[in-house]
């Protein structure tokens, strides 16, 4: 059967799934003729979703095509992924359900992009099926919603700006922060489900990335400390601690990558820190993450942890969801503090170091040289999970679309897949903002 649908969106009856289908029906404009489909396990509930955009389609979108397929059957995962150009994966948590996906997707010959923001299963998924697409001529990209693609969008677009001014990356700083408005803010079930695994995983990707004989990222001038711990930081207002969510994670990985694609975006020292803008926030979060942490490593601990969301996450995590006016009123951030060296002060031999891509060991003679120029750059967007991820999704689904010469085959994170196509723009042109910005830099 021949490619005949443009889209398919994989788990659309699913919450977050729901808000991909808005999205798409927002901007379908975007694809002349868009032709897709919607699919998930149950044939009445899609019926129920194609009805919500039958009823509200002021874009005079095409209506989806409804097919019924489930993780739990292949033969309809490997029928769906014959027909699809691009493949919009909605179905967590992706440790579970994800990798009979990729692997259809793989054997028909359709792009794949996610929405996971699990660690373990992103750098298993890399490792495990990078070679394979590459030779199907496909590309894989998980991390396309939230986690990760403004914070690995917002790493490029940082070293695109240093290089504008003549630099190469040295030390990136990265702070990220939740903002939400008299509502307050909570978090659907199926991420924190996907949390609670992720944390079960901690010792599996552990033992992952012992093996997985990646490429040496080289340290370019001095050594980035990190920062104390649960102190105020002027530069953001708030309280700082050490990043744990996949988006660090996702970042390194993307400069192992690109190495190892030779993309020619060079590498920089990181570190990420999430900002609270009170104290009790802050402590908050690292007591429920010390009990998520102890709980998790047991099979009777993740299934308290999955009966009891509310209680265990202090509300923030519910299985009724967001309501809508906490959508409508949150927000996030992530700034970059950045740290470049002059091309002008290296030699060519410095300069031919730096650029090659067969570094078998760190560039100590690099080590001594001291950045020069500073800058800061921002990332801005609406409410993280149900705004900002099917925004993010569907451009990446439609980048793939348009610019497929572009993207690199194989299993990529979103900034290696999309570093030389139009998605900064396309991004920009949908409400998420990427800015070089005054400030304090100390």
């Amino acid at each position: 059967m021949s490619k005949d649908l443009d889209i398919v969106v994989f788990g659309a009856t699913g919450f977050t799934g729901r808000f991909v289908v808005e999205e798409i029906c927002r901007t379908a404009k975007e694809i002349h003729k868009l032709k897709w489909a919607i699919s998930g396990r149950s044939e009445q509930r899609l019926l129920e979703v194609a009805n919500i955009i039958s009823i509200s389609n002021s874009n005079n979108v095409r209506q989806p095509e409804i097919i019924v397929a489930d993780v739990s059957n292949p033969e309809t995962l490997h029928a769906l992924a014959k027909r699809a150009k691009v493949f919009i994966d909605c179905v967590g948590p992706f440790r579970l359900y994800g990798e009979p996906v990729v692997k259809a997707c793989i054997e028909n010959n359709a792009n794949y992009i996610d929405i996971s923001g699990e660690v373990e299963y992103i750098e298993r998924i890399q490792l495990t099926y990078d070679d394979t697409a590459r030779s199907k001529n496909v590309s894989i990209v998980p991390a396309c919603g939230y986690d990760s693609i403004p914070a690995d969008m917002g790493l490029l677009f940082t070293k695109q700006q240093l290089d504008v001014r003549g630099a190469i990356p040295s030390q990136i700083e990265i702070f990220s922060g939740l903002c939400a408005g008299s509502a307050g803010m909570r978090g659907n079930y199926g991420t924190y489900a996907s949390l609670i695994y992720s944390i079960s995983n901690v010792n599996s990707l552990r033992e992952l990335r012992k093996h997985a004989n990646r490429p040496i990222v080289s340290r370019i001038g001095p050594k980035l400390n990190m920062l104390p711990s649960r102190k105020f930081d002027n530069r953001v207002n708030g309280y700082i601690i050490p990043s744990i969510t996949t988006d660090l994670s996702v970042l390194k990985l993307g400069q192992h990558l690109d190495i190892k694609y030779n993309t020619g975006v060079l590498p920089a020292q990181i570190s990420s820190y999430l900002v609270f803008s009170r104290f009790r926030y802050l402590a908050m979060m690292m007591l429920s993450g010390s009990i998520f942490k102890f709980l998790a490593r047991y099979e009777w601990g993740r299934n308290l942890l999955l009966k009891y969301p509310k209680f265990f996450s202090f509300g923030f995590f519910s299985k009724d969801g967001p309501t809508l006016e906490q959508i409508q009123q949150c927000s996030f951030y992530h700034r970059f503090y950045a740290k470049g060296i002059s091309k002008k002060r290296l030699t060519n031999e410095e300069l031919d170091l730096i650029n090659s891509i067969e570094h078998d060991k760190p560039l100590s003679v690099l080590s001594n040289l001291q950045p020069d120029i500073e800058i800061v750059t921002e990332v801005r967007g609406p409410e993280a999970g149900y705004v900002t991820t099917p925004i993010t999704v569907v451009q990446c689904a439609y980048t793939l679309l348009k610019e497929k010469s572009n993207i690199p085959k194989g299993v990529c994170t979103p900034s290696v897949a999309f570093g030389k196509t139009t998605l900064l723009q396309r991004l920009k042109d949908n409400g998420i903002e990427f800015n070089v910005i005054e400030g304090q830099f100390y």
